[in-house]
C-alpha cells in the first residue's frame, strides 16, 4: 500500500534503476487535498508533492542533480526535465458528486467507501452498543454485494432505524 501511495498518489518513480532517472506522475484522488513523497537517491534527494488550489493541482518536483525525470500530468503529453525546483498546474478534475446512500439498503462497500457513512454508522452503534460497533469494525466483510442489512441481522429494530436514519441523514447533507 505504501508503495502505490508513494509512486501512484504522490508520483515519484525511478524510471531506470538506481534512480538515474526519475518518473514523476502524480494522480491526484479527489478525495485528498495533497500528497507528497521523497527518496533520497544516489545523486540527492528526490521529491514529488502535489495540492490542490482551487480548481488546478500545483506539482512541485526537485529532481537531484544529474538525473532527469519523465513527467506525465493528466491531459498533456509526457515530457522530460532536467536536474532542478520544478512547477505545473493543471485543471483538477470536478469533484465526484456521489448521491446519498440508501440506508439499510447500502452497500456494504458503498459505506465503507464514504467517510460520513461510516462515521455515522459506528458512531450510532457505540452510542447503543460499544461492543457491537466494534465488532461491526473488526469483523465485517466490506463487499459490494452485500446490503448494510445483512451485517447487522441481529441487531434490534430500534437501532436499526436510528442506522439507516444516521448513514442517510450522514450522505444527504453533501448530496
Amino acid at each position: 500500500m505504501a508503495d502505490w501511495l508513494h509512486r501512484t498518489v504522490a508520483g515519484l518513480a525511478p524510471a531506470s534503476p538506481g534512480y538515474r532517472r526519475l518518473r514523476i506522475a502524480p494522480r491526484p484522488l479527489a478525495s485528498l487535498q495533497h500528497a507528497a513523497a521523497r527518496h533520497l537517491t544516489p545523486y540527492g534527494e528526490a521529491s514529488v508533492a502535489w495540492r490542490r488550489e482551487g480548481a488546478e493541482v500545483v506539482v512541485s518536483a526537485v529532481v537531484p542533480a544529474n538525473t532527469t525525470a519523465e513527467v506525465s500530468l493528466p491531459e498533456r503529453d509526457p515530457f522530460e526535465v532536467g536536474a532542478g525546483a520544478h512547477e505545473w498546474r493543471f485543471a483538477a478534475a470536478p469533484a465526484v458528486v456521489r448521491p446519498a446512500l440508501p440506508g439499510l439498503e447500502a452497500s456494504l462497500a458503498d459505506v465503507i467507501d464514504d467517510p460520513h457513512a461510516y462515521r455515522a454508522l459506528l458512531d450510532t452503534l457505540a452510542a447503543a452498543d460499544p461492543t457491537r460497533a466494534e465488532t461491526v469494525r473488526a469483523e465485517t466483510v466490506w463487499g459490494s454485494r452485500r446490503p448494510l442489512s445483512m451485517a447487522l441481522m441481529f441487531t434490534p429494530p430500534d437501532l436499526l432505524a436510528a442506522v439507516d436514519a444516521a448513514v442517510r441523514a450522514a450522505t444527504a447533507e453533501r448530496a
